[in-house]
């Protein structure tokens, strides 16, 4: 079986906020507010879900002003799509990353995509929350709605290709499309058991099950 630790062989892998630099200009300073109040609304909305993220509670989080956030968003609607949206790039870019790196093969690439989608940045238990929040929103938001189908159609046209590529080197054939789908679907129901807490599941186990279904696809006659 193959593992790839990708967080120890790509920097870009783990994203930690840094501290502030002592001096900023007003394009960093104002980059690093905006980035604060997308973190605290993230943060917010896992706490006490879409409506009870209220502004006083944003902005407690992110030690500013109610008149911060009318600076940089319309709404507070605004800002938590911004933040929703913003964790979605983060993680994607991650992904991509990991996907063009052609020193691996595409079967480790699948694997080290799946593995961050269980590791920092893109993962912790507040992300995993807040987008639990964001899903059932979603429901009856089409704004929620259409952001979280582009995500998801985004990072199964990354790998469904992988998927393709892969099953060659196996010499076996499969519905490359449909473990894509499978994949991803499995990763959101696993962020959604650890986000709730119901079945006592750990991050490491959700990483194992991701690595048990990869093990799965390219068996002779999947």
């Amino acid at each position: 079986m193959l593992t790839v630790q990708y967080s120890i062989m790509n920097p870009n892998f783990q994203r930690a906020e840094k501290e502030p630099p002592v001096r900023m200009s007003q394009a960093q300073n104002r980059h690093f507010r905006q980035q604060s109040l997308l973190r605290a609304a993230m943060k917010a909305v896992a706490r006490y879900d879409i409506r009870g993220a209220t502004v006083e509670r944003i902005c407690a989080e992110a030690n500013a002003s109610r008149g911060l956030i009318a600076h940089y968003f319309e709404s507070k609607e605004a800002l938590l799509l911004a933040a929703l949206e913003d964790w979605f790039q983060t993680s994607f870019a991650i992904k991509r990353d990991i996907g063009g790196d052609h020193s691996l093969s595409a079967e480790q690439r699948i694997r080290a995509i799946s593995l961050s989608s269980f590791s920092t940045p893109a993962y912790s238990w507040e992300n995993a929350a807040a987008w639990q929040a964001f899903t059932n929103a979603s429901r009856h938001d089409r704004t929620y709605a259409r952001s979280i189908r582009s995500a998801s159609r985004n990072v199964r046209r990354l790998t469904a290709p992988l998927f393709e590529k892969a099953a060659q080197e196996h010499g076996t054939e499969i519905n490359a499309e449909l473990f894509a789908k499978n994949l991803h679907a499995l990763e959101d129901g696993l962020w959604n058991s650890l986000a709730t807490g119901k079945d006592d599941l750990k991050v490491g186990e959700a990483r194992k099950v991701c690595e048990q279904f990869i093990n799965g696809c390219f068996l002779a006659n999947c």
